[in-house]
């Protein structure tokens, strides 16, 4: 039995050695690779983890033997498919926005909304399966649409999760590029976060209609600026220049 045992464990963790998990490290682009923890674009790992806002510009398609998973605070978001091969599967925590899914495993605990269809296939070596389970679990197809951006660029509907929020409740300039004092004007009490690319937070704040960000210190690049105003999230992009 001791014998047994040690087998076991060893071929575990020899499992686990070669196991390969990708995880997104900043709100951005799927084809982006600077959004993902070994800064390339996922192919065919062992598991992809999606703990951000991930727009796709293009079908997406999940082979053999990966796993998404899309945490509480992830969303995918596109007009676009989303397919899973046999052998893959789908777990969703999140926020799933698309133009179409077709799956031959998922699983649903939050929220899925398609602008198309959603289509269930099986595969030869056995069934498809699907299932929104509770207690917040549910699927959507067309009405309603939920997701905006500037490349899907789909109307509004209820409004859930991280969305665009109209010109008249926002403004931030200068927009995109900024050198040296970002300002930020808003109707009501806003709560802003200041990330780079791979995350990490460089500033924070609370503030009641408007306020300004000292960027001077920071070096040219790419960041993001989070922001939740009235139980709504949207999260844009800022370009530091020298």
């Amino acid at each position: 039995m001791f014998l047994r045992v040690i087998v076991i464990l060893c071929v575990f963790i020899s499992a686990s050695l070669h196991a390969f998990t990708v995880k997104t490290v900043a709100h951005g682009d799927w084809e982006d690779p600077t959004a993902w923890s070994n800064q390339q674009v996922p192919t065919n790992p062992d598991s992809i983890i999606v703990y951000h806002y991930m727009v796709i510009h293009q079908n997406l398609t999940i082979n053999a033997p990966t796993v998404l998973f899309i945490d509480p605070l992830g969303t995918i978001c596109g007009d676009y498919l989303l397919e899973t091969m046999c052998g893959a599967s789908f777990v969703n925590y999140g926020h799933l926005y698309l133009g179409q899914i077709k799956t031959r495993a998922g699983l649903n605990y939050h929220y899925i909304a398609c602008k198309n269809s959603l289509i269930l296939n099986g595969c030869s070596a056995g069934g498809g399966y699907y299932n929104n389970l509770p207690p917040n679990g549910s699927t959507y197809v067309w009405p309603p649409v939920l997701c905006k951006t500037q490349d899907t660029n789909w109307e509004l509907g209820n409004q859930i999760g991280l969305i665009e929020l109209e010109n008249y409740d926002l403004k931030i300039y200068p927009n995109p590029i900024v050198s040296e004092m970002l300002q930020v004007v808003t109707l009501s009490s806003t709560r802003i976060r200041l990330t780079d690319v791979k995350g990490k937070e460089i500033k924070q704040k609370t503030f009641e209609n408007r306020t300004e960000l000292d960027l001077n210190t920071l070096a040219p690049g790419i960041y993001y600026l989070e922001l939740e105003i009235n139980g709504k999230r949207c999260v844009r992009k800022i370009v530091k220049s020298d």
